[in-house]
């Protein structure tokens, strides 16, 4: 059995027909591979900005725990501002009764006095 020429002859084909077809699968690759790149960042992105929000919502709460007991001293301080301006009120009554006290004492040594030179009077009138 003899071959015929066409059974030996090899005919070559190119996957791509020509150049600009290869060129395009190459840069649709790239193109592919270039957003997923981006996705990358992106995804990289949102991460940092997610781990950002969270440090600042950690702040933010520390900051409100920090108002919160800032706001209890100052509720405190109120209530002991208001227990003292009430002792100090009961200290001004308590000194001005004993001025009152004082000036009644000083008339009673006064009367006690002026009662004892009538009575030395009314002895001597009696004397006579």
């Amino acid at each position: 059995m003899s071959k015929s020429k066409a059974d030996k002859t090899t005919i070559k084909l190119r996957a791509y027909p020509d150049k600009a077809a290869g060129d395009v699968a190459q840069n649709n690759l790239s193109e592919d591979q270039n957003n997923a790149l981006e996705q990358l960042k992106k995804t990289a992105q949102l991460e940092e900005e997610k781990k950002k929000s969270l440090e600042y919502l950690k702040t933010i709460e520390q900051l409100r725990e920090s108002l919160r007991q800032e706001q209890a001293k100052t509720d405190e301080m109120a209530n002991m501002a208001l227990g003292l301006e009430g002792k100090l009120k009961g200290l001004a009554e308590l000194e001005a009764k004993a001025k009152k006290v004082a000036e009644l004492e000083a008339k009673v040594k006064e009367l006690t006095e002026v009662l004892g030179r009538i009575s030395g009077i009314a002895a001597a009138g009696k004397a006579d």
